[in-house]
């Protein structure tokens, strides 16, 4: 073979050696062509310009808000006036955003506590976030006293130091001091468990306990004794400005009980349960069930007898609310706030319902509480004191609430 055939002969041989490369570089090139083509035009636009970043300036209140229940203001600028537009943080939670315009964001608090939490607003379009403020958000229902399902407790009671009072099942009643220590008052109270009790003239602790019997403990505690008998059974008392005690339950009717020890109807309740007695603004309020069969009749209600003297007499019946038509759960227990709000304790999912004097009404913290809301004492400031019982026993617990408010006053604490 001659020196061109050689040559040819190489270079058919090498040709077939590159050529699947060749073939294979050429689809990726006709592939990269082909993707490019297909592309849809890019969204960026490079001479666009974002919404300007948000800036918090300050937070009213300024240093702490309560958790889950509180509103707080936060103003800067850059905010958007639609207040969906605005995501406000603290940390990694998402709050509620009330309203807005471009300087102000108003927002509920969510239900979380910290001492530093973050707080920063991404506002929609804006490509960066706000800078971010430390803020507190301090509890505002929490558990009390370390009680638990074991405990089993029932009826509270508040004396003018603030200590609690706590009848647990077992015959017992713990006195719970206001930094959460506690104390047997009364280890051996004769009976199971108080269904109500007050603190009463003289610094005794008046209960009931759906007997005809009213009970007390000495002011320093120790055994109880019996106060008096009644002409029927009692669930619940309350003292007015007088001394007079007030109380009521499976007697239909509410009797009243001087210090001297003794005693009279002053109201009939055909066929009422009374569950609560409330003393406030001058009438004696009960909440109670009909047991009879008169199909017209109310079934759950909240009625009041006017206090027409110093001697504890009452006025005629009066109905304040139809619980019934409003609600098909339990209405277990009332209170009032100083400024005249009522707060029925019930076993419904709002736990615990505020009735305006206009009759109008709302769960109270919405999310925050849970029922059911057994009894309900309010201390001398603006702390309440729930009794919160259930069918679950985990659930069973003394929760303490600050409301902002002071309540009604107990004229039996001295």
């Amino acid at each position: 073979m001659n020196g061109f055939c050689l040559k040819m002969v190489i270079k058919e041989c090498n040709m077939k050696k590159i050529l699947p490369y060749i073939l294979a570089i050429s689809m990726v090139i006709a592939f990269l062509i082909g993707c490019e083509a297909d592309n849809p035009p890019s969204v960026f636009d490079p001479d666009k310009i974002g919404e300007p970043t948000p800036e918090i300036m300050s937070i009213i209140p300024s240093d702490s808000s309560l958790a889950g229940i509180g509103e707080i203001t936060i103003i800067g600028r850059n905010f958007s006036p639609i207040a969906e537009s605005n995501l406000v943080y603290f940390d990694k939670t998402r709050a509620t955003v009330l309203s807005s315009s471009e300087t102000e964001i108003k927002v509920k608090t969510p239900n979380i506590i910290g001492d530093s939490i973050n707080i920063k607003i991404a506002v929609q379009q804006a490509y960066l976030f706000s800078n971010i403020k430390n803020y507190k958000l301090i509890a505002a229902v929490w558990e009390f006293g370390g009680f638990n399902e074991y405990d089993d407790a029932y009826a509270l009671a508040c004396d003018s130091d603030e200590n609690l009072y706590v009848s647990i099942k077992g015959k017992k009643i713990i006195k719970v001091t206001p930094d959460g220590e506690r104390q047997v008052y009364s280890p051996d109270a004769g009976f199971d468990k108080a269904s109500g009790m007050k603190m009463g003239p003289g610094g005794y602790l008046y209960f009931v306990n759906i007997l005809s019997y009213i009970f007390r403990v000495p002011p320093e505690g120790g055994k109880y004794e019996v106060f008096t008998a009644l002409p029927g059974g009692a669930f619940d008392l309350d003292f007015d400005v007088n001394g007079n005690l007030y109380c009521g339950g499976s007697g239909n009717a509410i009797y009243r009980v001087k210090q001297d020890k003794s005693n009279e109807v002053v109201a009939e309740y055909a066929n009422v349960y009374i569950r609560s007695v409330r003393v406030f603004n001058d009438y004696v309020y009960i909440a109670g069930e009909y047991t009879g069969t008169d199909p017209e009749a109310v079934k759950r209600g909240v009625w009041r007898n006017k206090i027409l003297s110093a001697e504890g007499t009452l006025g005629e019946n009066e109905l304040v609310l139809n619980w019934d038509a409003l609600f098909k759960k339990r209405l277990l227990s009332i209170n009032f706030s100083a400024d005249g709000e009522m707060y029925v304790g019930t076993d419904a999912p709002e736990a615990i319902v505020v009735f305006q004097e206009d009759g109008s009404y709302e769960g109270l913290y919405p999310g925050v509480i849970q029922p059911e809301s057994y009894a309900l004492c309010w201390g001398n400031g603006p702390f309440l004191y729930v009794s919160r019982r259930g069918e679950n026993p985990a659930q069973k617990r003394v929760i303490k609430m600050n409301m902002l408010k002071n309540g009604a006053p107990y004229y039996g604490r001295q």
